[in-house]
């Protein structure tokens, strides 16, 4: 589930004619190919006639992280260009990577986790989806959407249609509660259609339909 970061050289070759004279862009995408976006910068890049015109279409592009551009004397420029991470897509419209920076989401597929909360509970989201990621089990469990609502607070939904009620708590003693019911889950060989985390005194586990 978690996004594998793709230190795949990607190089691509674009020509452009500056002043009359054709110039050679070498575009290096750092972290590889991620974002379907990737394309149309490589295009609006061949439509470039000067440099100013370069950054700009750089700076336009939200997924950037960073770039760095050298323009050579022979009139040839070279690119190198980070891309943000995304670590979850946010109401079906933005990615937020580690840093809470948000940027379009351009329905790339990444098997991330599809997060639905207002804007101010995005820390808790971060905090939920990164413990998810880094959460070692007994057996694989893919989560797939986490949703936030004020009268009950955050629920998980898995791929094989378990739902996971936290509540509005997710301290350290309710994530471990989760991690130690989803091995109970495993251990017994019984996939319950619910699991309550909601409990002061413990965990309910529904089987119902």
């Amino acid at each position: 589930m978690q996004l594998n970061k793709i230190f795949i050289l990607c190089i691509f070759l674009v020509f452009i004619s500056s002043c009359g004279k054709s110039k050679n862009i070498e575009i290096m995408f750092e972290d590889g190919f991620l974002y379907s976006s990737q394309n149309q910068i490589i295009s609006e890049l061949k439509k470039s006639n000067s440099k100013q015109e370069i950054k700009n279409t750089l700076v336009s592009q939200d997924w950037i992280k960073d770039f760095k551009i050298n323009f050579r004397i022979d009139g040839n420029v070279k690119i190198y260009i980070f891309s943000k991470i995304p670590l979850f897509v946010w109401n079906d419209a933005f990615y937020v990577d580690e840093n809470i920076n948000t940027f379009k989401f351009d329905e790339t597929e990444h098997n991330l986790i599809s997060v639905f909360c207002p804007s101010n509970q995005i820390e808790d989201a971060k905090k939920l989806v990164e413990y998810l990621n880094n959460l070692q089990l007994e057996t694989k469990f893919s989560f797939i959407k986490l949703d936030f609502k004020y009268s009950s607070g955050w629920t998980l939904f898995s791929e094989n249609n378990i739902t996971i009620k936290f509540g509005k708590d997710i301290s350290s003693t309710r994530l471990n509660s989760f991690k130690q019911s989803l091995n109970y889950v495993y251990e017994n060989k019984s996939i319950p259609s619910m699991i309550d985390l909601r409990y002061k005194d413990g965990v309910a586990l529904n089987y119902g339909k």
